[in-house]
């Protein structure tokens, strides 16, 4: 009897979904480095950030990370099994060599199909490469916690929501798609804040990953000294709450869909 709790419990924890799923490696291409005074509440880098949030949706997922603004790439699209892109203070039409070998990366990525999602930079990055465009937007800065409405559902989207609380930090936009593109999010003040390119390819304008603390140091910190209202409209906007759980768990469920498309 005592065996058959221990597996019972073990269920239970990690779910029968989680007992099916087969190992996967996720490539982190990262684009920026964690500033040392968020580091403490982060536990490292942004590696580490995402680690913590998608192994959470799905503990049989291990990572590689890749510095690209630091140089550093894959030497092939097939050493991870899927891909993810994360934000970066440059912007996607700057004319930097780290951004252009990675846009080229991108566009192997895609016409090999391995599953890959973008977020910010990384969905700016991902429309360019397919040919899209980005724009800084003349609606000026989406700084802080915003509520999306969910404007087509997606079979990945579960649970569903109706609408999602997420961070956002950005003055570009994406404001062409490549064709055939699918709307998922948006409002008028980013029409086309979460997309799905085809059933490998989806990228987001938020910030899964952000969290208050986050948020608030790196507005309050020397680099807002300059942008005083810029720092004031963050911090007046992060009441309620991030549906992190959520969106990782979404994030993890189109990495599994697209894997077996």
């Amino acid at each position: 009897m005592e065996s058959f709790f221990c597996y019972s419990v073990f269920l239970n924890s990690f779910g029968a979904e989680q007992l099916s799923n087969p190992k996967l490696t996720i490539g982190l291409l990262l684009c920026d480095t964690l500033h040392d005074y968020l580091q403490p509440d982060v536990g490292g880098d942004f590696d580490h950030l995402f680690a913590k949030h998608l192994t959470n949706a799905d503990q049989e997922l291990t990572f590689k990370a890749y510095r690209t603004h630091q140089g550093e790439l894959p030497n092939s699209p097939a050493d991870a099994d899927l891909w993810l892109i994360n934000g970066s203070p440059e912007s996607v039409y700057y004319d930097l060599p780290w951004i252009k070998n990675l846009i080229s990366f991108v566009q192997d990525i895609h016409a090999q199909q391995i599953p890959l999602v973008g977020i910010c930079f990384g969905h700016q990055i991902i429309a360019t490469a397919l040919g899209g465009k980005v724009e800084k937007s003349d609606k000026g800065w989406g700084v802080g916690l915003d509520q999306y409405p969910i404007t087509q559902q997606a079979s990945w989207m579960q649970p569903q929501l109706d609408k999602y609380g997420i961070f956002v930090f950005h003055q570009d936009q994406v404001v062409e798609l490549p064709a055939n593109t699918q709307i998922l999010s948006g409002n008028d003040f980013c029409p086309y804040f979460w997309v799905q390119y085809d059933a490998k390819t989806m990228s987001t304008q938020g910030h899964p990953e952000f969290f208050k603390g986050f948020l608030t140091g790196v507005l309050e910190s020397w680099e807002f000294d300059e942008l005083p209202e810029i720092r004031e409209q963050g911090l007046n906007n992060l009441d309620g709450e991030a549906d992190t759980e959520i969106m990782f768990r979404w994030i993890t469920k189109f990495f599994r869909e697209a894997k077996a498309a």
